[in-house]
């Protein structure tokens, strides 16, 4: 019931205030003015209890209210004109932009904000005609109503951060809870990788060179350099892995596709790349890399002698925001720690691995881990991966990988929340200045004078709009521009009776020590801001006081000692007046710097927590499996490169298969889920003495 609260007050305030006020002080007041400000005070209370989940309708339901009330309103009495007679609801029209401003996207924002400023100059041509006045109305609204939807904008970012912040917390502590499993699943699959690559093509190879040893003699020579090479680099791979394992994760410095199909090609494969935009990213290439390899060697063991096409193109998928697809693939844990947020023209990445079937397989190799390692890449980043038959034979695999879209332009980019905050607080400010300005040309002040005041004035308050970049540079600047005032007045070209209309010399500089406070380097000598800033203004105002002294006839008598006596003792008793209101100011915003500060340490201290706790984990867990794969897998790959050397080729069959055994039981130990055969077997499974027809060696 809070959301109600609010719309119940401005209700019961404005019916308060106009008609029952009125008729509790006499007045008549007319039935149809009266019935029409209490249909409209229900319509925007009805309008704004839905402000949250409903902002846009919302705020046309205020806006209507609005106008309903303004056609009704003029009824009022003449000790309350119109335009206060409605004082209390037209504040519903700062509320429901905020909320809009908050909640919904940069662009509504703005057509909320013109359809308010539309209303707002309908209502005052009609009420004071068009004019001075008028413009003075509608500057102002312009100023308080933008100043309202910029800071509404800066609350839905804040509001978004903090919920990033959130989310970024909550993985980093699923992260933690899962650091052990899910190193485990890595690891896994870079174990498979290698096995998958470099021992299951020694293992086809010799066994092709086995079997046509008596057709092929020369076979057997390339199968024993093939094994011993490609044994002797399984080897390395398998140390650098163990070396590594303890310290951290493999590093990415994959070779290209290009590298990669001419390898495949070395073993008889017939690929064809296809890959016009110049391959992957870096930020994918060695996700896509590892899949193609996968795929590669499943068509190596599955389909020998398949034409094998590799292409890579963009493609249309739908929008998807914060790293992940809008079908619902969750991003990995290193996109939602950075709380990434992006949005997609609609455009991706696909990859595309197909073959044509090829001739009959040699089975009996898989451990049906390739498919589930693939997935398992692709949603690392976001995408996404399947593998099936392609219509018409063989097998197809096909790989999604957000982020080769152009990001889209955010709606109105110079509408930035904090410039729009900026100018608005300065239109408010110099809006009130022009307002003594125009006071002071019915008094006989010149236009070319008012002029130079409202320059002068401008000058100072400028420096503003760059408060929390340079805040002390700003205050340096607000308190020497604070000295335009008194030096036209000292030259005459401001009359010293007109002292007034420099204002600003004293807000400006308050509103600098603000910034200084809570944006300035140094924060423990920001304090010294609240006492740079009060002696200068306190001698800004009594100079200008006395300079209007000095200017009455009747104290031209007092001489200039006792002018300057009496400048000197104000500037003291000013000063220190000055410092309590600087005081206020330096300790607002150093105490938003200190909330701001505790918030981000809160946050990202409970994520570098977590995140270490995880990496903590995952060390245990590579020591445990560096260990174990140097007891139980080493061995048998070091002596696949010690029988081909000796020209031992059954001695290579019978050390590769042990080793991929090994490995096999390995990862079985690391908990992987084992799928199904990621591919049927495209013919029988052959005897030894069954020699296919077209090998592919």
């Amino acid at each position: 019931m809070a959301r109600w609260l609010l719309p119940v007050l401005l209700v019961v305030g404005q019916l308060l205030f106009w008609p029952v006020l009125p008729l509790l002080r006499g007045d008549p007041v007319a039935a149809v003015p009266a019935a029409g400000v209490a249909a409209a005070c229900l319509l925007i209370g009805a309008g704004l209890g839905w402000r949250r989940e409903r902002p846009a309708p919302a705020l046309a339901a205020v806006l209507a209210g609005n106008g309903l009330a303004a056609l009704a309103a003029p009824a009022a009495p003449q000790w309350m004109d119109s335009h206060d007679a409605l004082l209390v609801i037209w504040l519903s029209l700062l509320v429901g932009l905020f909320n809009v401003a908050v909640r919904a996207p940069a662009r509504t924002t703005v057509h909320a904000y013109v359809a308010v400023m539309l209303l707002e100059c309908v209502v005052a041509a009609a009420q004071h005609g068009i004019g001075g006045d008028h413009l003075v109305t509608v500057v102002l609204a312009v100023a308080v109503h933008g100043l309202v939807a910029a800071l509404g904008r800066r609350r839905g970012r804040w509001n978004a951060e903090r919920a990033a912040a959130a989310r970024r917390l909550v993985a980093a502590h699923e992260a933690g809870r899962d650091a052990t499993a899910a190193e485990r699943r890595r690891l896994a699959r870079e174990l498979h990788d290698v096995t998958a690559h470099h021992l299951t093509s020694i293992v086809v190879n010799s066994s092709a060179a086995d079997m046509l040893g008596d057709q092929r003699p020369d076979l057997r020579a390339e199968a024993l350099e093939f094994a011993a090479r490609t044994g002797r680099e399984t080897l390395d791979a398998l140390r650098r892995l163990v070396a590594i394992m303890p310290a951290a994760a493999p590093p990415g410095d994959e070779p290209t596709l290009a590298d990669l199909a001419e390898g495949f090609r070395a073993l008889g494969q017939r690929i064809t790349l296809d890959l016009p935009d110049g391959g992957p990213p870096p930020e994918a290439a060695a996700v896509a890399y590892g899949i193609v390899r996968e795929a590669l060697t499943n068509t190596l063991r599955y389909a020998p002698g398949a034409d094998v096409r590799v292409r890579w193109t963009s493609t249309d998928v739908g929008s998807f925001t914060g790293g992940a697809f809008s079908t619902g693939h969750a991003p990995s844990v290193g996109r939602a720690l950075s709380g990434e947020r992006a949005l997609s023209t609609g455009h991706a990445a696909e990859l595309v691995i197909e073959d044509d079937g090829g001739a009959a397989p040699v089975v009996g190799l898989g451990g049906g881990r390739g498919l589930a390692g693939m997935r398992e890449r692709a949603e690392s980043v976001g995408g996404t991966c399947e593998a099936g038959p392609r219509p018409g034979g063989g097998w197809r695999v096909r790989l999604v990988l957000p982020g080769a879209g152009e990001t889209v332009r955010a709606a109105y980019p110079w509408l930035r929340s904090q410039a729009v905050i900026d100018a608005a607080l300065i239109l408010v400010l110099l809006v009130f200045q022009f307002t003594g300005i125009a006071v002071a040309l019915e008094e006989g002040l010149s236009p070319a004078t008012a002029a130079l005041v409202l320059i002068a004035q401008i000058a100072q308050a400028v420096p503003l709009m760059w408060r929390r970049r340079a805040a002390w540079w700003v205050l340096a600047a607000a308190i020497l521009t604070g000295g335009l005032g008194p030096l036209l007045v000292l030259t005459g070209v401001v009359p010293a009776g007109l002292g007034y209309l420099f204002a600003l010399s004293v807000a400006v500089p308050l509103a600098a020590v603000y910034a200084v406070a809570a944006w300035g380097v140094q924060p423990s000598l920001t304090w010294l801001a609240a006492l740079a800033v009060s002696v200068p203004s306190a001698i800004v105002v009594s100079l200008l006081i006395a300079l209007d002294v000095a200017d009455d006839p009747e104290a031209a008598g007092d001489g200039p000692e006792a002018l300057a006596a009496m400048m000197i003792l104000l500037s003291v008793v000013l000063a220190i007046a000055l410092m309590v209101p600087a005081g206020i100011c330096w300790a607002a915003g150093y105490t938003a710097r200190r909330r701001r500060d505790r918030l981000r340490e809160r946050e990202e201290g409970g994520v570098a927590a977590a995140l270490a706790q995880a990496a903590f984990q995952a060390r245990l867990e590579r020591l445990r499996i560096a260990s174990g794969l140097h007891e139980a897998v080493l061995r048998h790959a070091a002596a696949v490169p010690a029988a081909a050397e000796r020209g031992d080729l059954d001695g290579v069959l019978d050390a590769a298969r042990q080793a991929l055994t090994a490995m096999r039981s390995l990862l079985d130990g690391l908990g992987s889920r084992p799928e199904p055969p990621g591919r049927p077997p495209a013919a029988p499974v052959f005897a030894r003495e069954e020699v296919p027809s077209s090998p592919s060696v």
